[in-house]
This record gives structure tokens, sequence and C-alpha cells, in this order.
């Protein structure tokens, strides 16, 4: 499979693969932001299902983000192979 593509088209993957972590890590970061403004008061205006579905959806957005970096540590290995 890898062996077909070129170092180019390697060099794609990696740039896609850099521009979704780049969106990701910015939602990741507005959720956390938002979180980390919340005062006392904001806090109790929301309910805890939505607490803790922002919550779970952060833990999943991390998760993918883990994903996509081993992917790129790969893509950038294949590069390196291919000189």
């Amino acid at each position: 499979m890898t062996s077909d593509k070129t170092a180019d088209q390697l060099r794609q993957e990696l740039k896609d693969v850099d521009e979704e972590l780049a969106e990701l890590r910015r939602l990741a970061g507005d959720v956390t932001a938002r979180r980390g403004r919340d005062s006392d008061t904001s806090i109790e205006l929301q309910e805890p299902e939505e607490i803790a579905t922002e919550l779970t959806g952060l833990a999943e957005t991390e998760a993918v983000i883990d994903t996509l970096e081993q992917r790129r540590e790969r893509i950038e290995a294949q590069i390196k192979e291919l000189g």
C-alpha cells in the first residue's frame, strides 16, 4: 500500500493531516477556553448533561488528535524511507 505512494503523495497526505490536526486543536482549545471562562454562576445555568456532553466531546477530540499524531509520525517515517 504505502510502497505505491510517491513522496509527493505522502507530503500531501502529511499536509492534510497537519490541517486536520490544526482544526481539531483549535476546536479543543475553544472548548477548553469556554470551560475556563465559566464563572460559578454561569456553570449553574448549564445542565449537568450539557457539561458531560461537552467534556465527552473534548475527550473524543483529544483521542482523534492522538490518532492523527501517530498517523503523522508514520507518514513522516515513510517519507524518510523514500529518501
